[in-house]
């Protein structure tokens, strides 16, 4: 028997008949038609194997077909969790272009989600398309088959549902964060996220995410660079993490970027909403001899393995005329020279380059007598900057009380041999 859906408008509940009573379904040509979103019934005591080992080289035993057309479009969640199943299950789907002679596997699935072997995929699907969905055991033998239930719905972990501050999927793309709360984020299984800060020399910043325990397991990892150094973790198992990332005995600025991911072993949830609270964050000072400006926009690794990084030293009062650029981290001997402009900006990959132009607008270039640079052997240059003479595409510009200027470095690296270029973070001033 078919499943019937009797659609009685928004408030009132789907009725979908059992799907055990029939066997038709047994192979892939007598599928069951179903539609729309719902729990469906079925019962596998009496069926048998197709022979199609294409779940990672495994069967779907005892194996029930069925032929379901999509309400909607988006990613779908198939599932077995969560029922009244009493074995452990092994599910597949197919795309919708799949026939029985030529099956185009989708997804599958087997005893994933949850110490009672039960199983949960999920699948783009387009509304009104039709894909063949596969059900049955996992082990052979006594006690594992029976009645079962499995169900369809709209995925609550669809990565189109990305927060405000996508596209931070990998570390490259980090989002530079300062202080505050920030509410309303969101992160998944296969969609975590990622932030970037700053912790002045002699200072301390915490980092809380705040999150429901109940609908997934959230972990956090703080790095000193992308594929840099661990300072620290959070990922207890219980509630909302903590990290406290000190920089009292620091020589220097230290810049941080943040992993904040669903725990990949979390056995019952994909996805989660979280809040995200900083305090002690960003990097500056003010008067002499002090760091000055804050870091911003993270860099790409160059040939070194290394993330090139530009801070500030002197002055931000602008009458002072006391501000040295000073960048580590780069390639040996490598050619660089400053960039400035008024706005900041974000481009990957300008122009076939390995870093990310963290400026826009009108930008000038620190390419006069004496200001392109050649790395040492450690890999640092500095400059002392004019700052009565800033370069810009149309002459020179005086910085005053109450300008920002955001700084940052071009240089020349390699990549397996071949030359191209990069760039450091970027360094953003405010003058008093």
């Amino acid at each position: 028997m078919n499943a019937k859906t009797l659609l009685l408008g928004a408030s009132l509940l789907f009725i979908v008949p059992s799907l055990a009573a029939a066997q038709s379904n047994d192979d892939c040509s007598g599928a069951t038609p179903i539609a729309g979103f719902n729990t469906f019934s079925f019962d596998n005591t009496s069926a048998t194997a197709s022979g199609v080992n294409d779940c990672n080289g495994l069967p779907v035993r005892k194996d029930l077909w069925y032929e379901w057309t999509s309400p909607s479009t988006g990613f779908v969640r198939y599932e077995t969790c969560g029922t009244t199943t009493g074995f452990e299950t092994r599910i597949a789907a197919y795309s919708a272009n799949s026939t029985c002679g030529s099956l185009n596997l989708l997804i599958c699935g087997a005893a994933n989600c949850g110490a009672n072997g039960l199983s949960r995929v999920a699948f783009p699907a387009v509304q009104g398309q039709s894909y063949l969905l596969r059900v049955g055991s996992r082990q052979v033998g006594s006690g594992n088959n029976g009645p079962g239930q499995f169900v369809l719905s709209a995925d609550p972990c669809d990565p189109a549902q990305d927060d405000a501050l996508e596209d931070n999927d990998d570390c490259a793309s980090a989002r530079p964060m300062t202080d505050g709360t920030t509410n309303n984020l969101w992160c998944s299984k296969v969609d975590p996220d990622w932030y970037s800060f700053c912790v002045d020399t002699g200072g301390t910043m915490s980092i809380d995410v705040l999150f429901a325990t109940a609908v997934g397991d959230i972990d956090i990892f703080a790095f000193d660079a992308c594929g840099g150094g661990s300072l620290g973790i959070g990922g207890s198992g219980t509630d909302d993490e903590n990290l406290v990332i000190d920089n009292s005995a620091g020589t220097g600025p230290l810049n941080v970027v943040l992993r904040v991911e669903l725990w990949p072993s979390d056995p019952d949830f994909d996805c989660n909403d979280y809040s995200m609270v900083i305090g002690g964050s960003g990097c500056g000072g003010g008067g002499g001899g002090g760091n000055v400006g804050t870091a911003y926009c993270t860099a790409n690794q160059n040939s070194t393995g290394a993330i090139a990084n530009t801070t500030g030293s002197g002055s931000d009062v602008a009458v002072d005329n006391n501000l040295t650029l000073s960048t580590s981290s780069l390639p040996a001997n490598s050619f660089a020279f400053y960039l400035a402009s008024t706005t900041q900006g974000f481009a990957a990959n300008p122009g076939g380059s390995q870093g990310n132009l963290c400026l826009s607008g009108s930008i000038g270039r620190y390419v006069g007598p004496g200001q392109i640079q050649q790395a040492n052997p450690a890999g640092t240059i500095s400059l002392a900057l004019d700052l009565t003479q800033i370069p810009q595409p149309t002459g020179f510009v005086t910085a005053i009380a109450g300008d920002t200027w955001n700084f940052q470095a071009w240089y020349r690296d390699a990549v397996g041999g071949s030359a191209t270029s990069n760039f450091t973070d970027g360094l953003s001033v405010t003058f008093q």
